[in-house]
């Protein structure tokens, strides 16, 4: 069945109109989704059906690289899940703390047309302090749902899931895999002098997973395919979080480019080698071990 979700990536900068039907948001932490955004969502949908408005969830966004539980083609498919009418997902670009708040406020009511904001009395996101309770009440006013929140242990027990990589019980519990987005940087270019050029992926903060080598489904999105890995995370000289995947069958630089990364299965813990002739050793054993998964490459 076709999805009626609608989907955004906003920038205030491009003052664009989008000419959205009047709705009511919801602003929350769509990166950690859990139970309580589900029941803010319901309160949402029942709020939006008795006011004959549309409902969108109103997510903040301040780079590309998800350091939550979900990146944003997850959070898409889990708002189509919901029914809900809108998905923006909304620029934090670096002008956003020089804007004035009635500014800030005009653009989402006016531009995007989001009549009434619903956020939890205790919503804090430190990289939008911007986006707090008190602005939303200032500026809303009547039209501000301020509403109580309820902690829930599923988000701690799907990122100890991931810890564990514990991946199929993952996916059974939200009928989604765990993947992240990234977007490749240039390395030191080490793994071409021994036949196994990699892809590198800079984490700037954590992702939910445990150091080691991984088989995991790469999409390249400029190219819309996906493509079969074997991925290691690993700290690099630099005190970096780095997941470097060598793709299989591939043959192209692709810096800059974005990718989504998901992953099937933990292969084995990083392992300390003597020297590049141990490493192709290893490496040809994990891209054996990593074939056995070609099957789910679509």
């Amino acid at each position: 069945m076709k999805s009626n979700t609608i989907t955004f990536f906003y920038n205030n900068m491009t003052m664009i109109m989008l000419h959205l039907d009047k709705s009511v948001g919801l602003l929350a932490d769509f990166e950690n989704w859990s139970k309580k955004e589900d029941e803010q969502i319901d309160l949402l949908k029942k709020i939006a059906l008795k006011e004959k408005l549309k409902t969108t969830l109103f997510v903040l966004s301040s780079r590309e690289m998800n350091y939550g539980l979900w990146n944003s083609k997850n959070i898409i498919k889990k708002a189509e899940a919901n029914k809900i009418d809108y998905v923006v997902f909304y620029q934090l670009n670096p002008m956003i703390n020089s804007m004035n708040d009635i500014d800030l406020y005009k653009n989402i009511s006016g531009f995007l047309n989001i009549n009434k904001m619903m956020v939890t009395k205790n919503f804090n996101l430190p990289e939008a302090n911007k986006f707090s309770r008190k602005f939303i009440e200032k500026f809303w006013e009547k039209d501000a749902i301020i509403i109580d929140s309820k902690e829930t242990k599923d988000l701690e027990n799907n990122l100890k899931l991931l810890k564990e990589s514990k991946f199929k019980e993952f996916e059974k519990i939200n009928n989604l895999n765990y993947q992240f987005t990234g977007r490749v940087s240039e390395g030191k270019k080490r793994g071409r002098t021994i036949g196994f050029p990699t892809i590198n992926l800079i984490t700037e903060e954590f992702i939910a997973l445990s150091y080691g080598v991984y088989a995991c489904d790469v999409y390249i999105e400029s190219l819309e395919k996906h493509f079969l890995g074997s991925g290691c995370y690993w700290k690099n000289e630099m005190n970096q979080d780095v997941f470097e995947v060598f793709l299989i069958d591939f043959d192209k630089e692709i810096y800059g480019w974005k990718v989504e990364v998901t992953l099937l299965e933990k292969l084995r813990e990083n392992i300390k080698v003597n020297g590049f002739e141990e490493l192709k050793d290893l490496l040809k054993k994990d891209v054996e071990n990593t074939l056995k998964f070609k099957k789910y490459i679509k």
